[in-house]
């Protein structure tokens, strides 16, 4: 089968394209780049695809990289296909330079896509781009998720239709349809952990295996498979076991987690950690490590990347937000139902409106006290978990709590009224 066939079938069954969208083709110029931009000028023709081309220019390389962007700029005038081009002004000293420059660069790419009404937004990773993904994620010690690579499309619409490609098919490719495309000097700087992989690594492990760009491939499939059969148990488990969910701070049952298998616990703290961390490339072994020892008790708590703290509270297992500053404060003009930002939750507040009643929502303090009490204490007594009690609304007259709404209502003058938390 030709390339082109192979190209446009995955590009129908693995991407789910149909006829009529539109690709916004990410291009640097490199041979990948380009032999993607001339499948996916000839695969439009066969699906009615609309296409655009976006190049990213880090700055990194500087004149050089200009020049790159002169050269696909170019290619997209005589393919008659438009073209956008964006500077990021790196510098080449930056810290984590790879990872910071993938981070803007996706970035870039999500704006035109979406700014510009595309469908899909297209990549040129290919299958050696997968088997170097893997041994990076194997080196840091990834799980079976990190190990199931990259996918076909992921949820913002991005595609990567050659992921079924070796460089050598690619190579062949360009040179008997004399694809030009530009040479990027920073490919062969082996400081950057991918380039030394591609250059180094992978070249030693097939001395032992001449195939270990499609055994790689494999494995990823394998581990997609797996992980995707554990994914499914893991988020069986969180709704079973589901006590609380109010967005910064949610439990679970401890023992309904306990006593399922490690493997379907750890990836249900994956999933609650990605989801709260807003890490959809998912999150350190050891930091969920940390975390299942907090489950089983080994240690009293754990915080992921000083943002996430997760304790036991009781037979509850609580992952909340780390923040120690008051969550939310919020003037309350009138009565009426309030959605309290963050929380995800509502509180319903009625009072007898006078001219000169001004309240305020705010989260509760350490020291916040009704008619003398601890508002803590008066939590605690009705059953609210400890980890749960700083999340809790309280209502303020001036600088007077008059309210732990759902819990007590104390001002008569104006007669207040609570609900927490209130269902409509």
């Amino acid at each position: 089968m030709s390339m082109l066939r192979r190209f446009v079938r995955t590009l129908k069954e693995c991407c789910s394209l149909q006829d009529g969208d539109t690709v916004l083709v990410c291009c640097s110029g490199g041979i990948d780049s380009m032999v993607l931009l001339h499948l996916m000028n000839k695969a439009s023709s066969l699906l009615g695809l609309g296409l655009g081309v976006i190049h990213v220019d880090h700055g990194i390389r500087g004149t050089a990289s200009k020049k790159d962007a002169i050269f696909v700029a170019g290619v997209c005038r005589d393919m008659q296909i438009p073209f956008y081009g964006y500077e990021l002004h790196m510098e080449h000293t930056q810290e984590n330079l790879e990872e910071h420059a993938r981070i803007l660069r996706y970035d870039a790419v999500m704006k035109c896509k979406n700014g510009h009404g595309f469908d899909y937004a297209a990549t040129g990773h290919t299958m050696d781009d997968q088997a170097e993904t893997l041994i990076y994620r194997i080196i840091r010690g990834s799980g079976i998720r990190g190990l199931a690579g990259m996918r076909h499309i992921n949820t913002h619409g991005l595609i990567r239709p050659m992921l079924g490609l070796e460089r050598d098919e690619i190579t062949r490719y360009a040179a008997a349809n004399d694809i030009g495309f530009v040479n990027d000097s920073t490919n062969n700087d082996t400081t950057l952990a991918r380039n030394f992989i591609r250059h180094k690594i992978l070249p030693l492990m097939k001395r032992i295996n001449p195939e270990t760009i499609g055994a790689l491939s494999r494995l990823s499939d394998i581990a997609r498979g797996e992980g995707e059969v554990l994914e499914a148990m893991a988020s069986s488990l969180r709704e079973q076991s589901i006590l609380l969910d109010w967005n910064l701070i949610r439990a679970y049952r401890a023992g309904d987690l306990i006593s399922a298998h490690e493997a379907v616990a750890k990836r249900t703290i994956i999933s609650i950690l990605t989801e709260m961390l807003g890490e959809p490339r998912g999150i350190d072994a050891i930091q969920v490590q940390g975390v299942f020892d907090v489950l089983m008790a080994r240690k009293r708590a754990h915080t992921v990347k000083r943002r996430v703290r997760a304790v036991l509270d009781g037979k509850a297992m609580v992952f909340m937000d780390a923040g120690k500053e008051t969550r939310f404060d919020m003037q309350i003009q009138g009565p009426g139902i309030f959605r309290i930002q963050g929380l995800d939750q509502a509180v319903k507040i009625d009072f007898t409106q006078t001219d000169r009643v001004t309240l305020r929502l705010r989260s509760l303090n350490n020291g916040d006290r009704v008619e003398g009490k601890k508002a803590v204490k008066i939590l605690s007594d009705k059953g609210v978990m400890n980890s749960q009690r700083r999340f809790w609304p309280i209502l303020l007259s001036g600088d007077e709590i008059i309210s732990i709404p759902g819990i007590i209502d104390t001002d008569r003058l104006i007669a207040v009224h609570t609900e927490f938390p209130y269902h409509e």
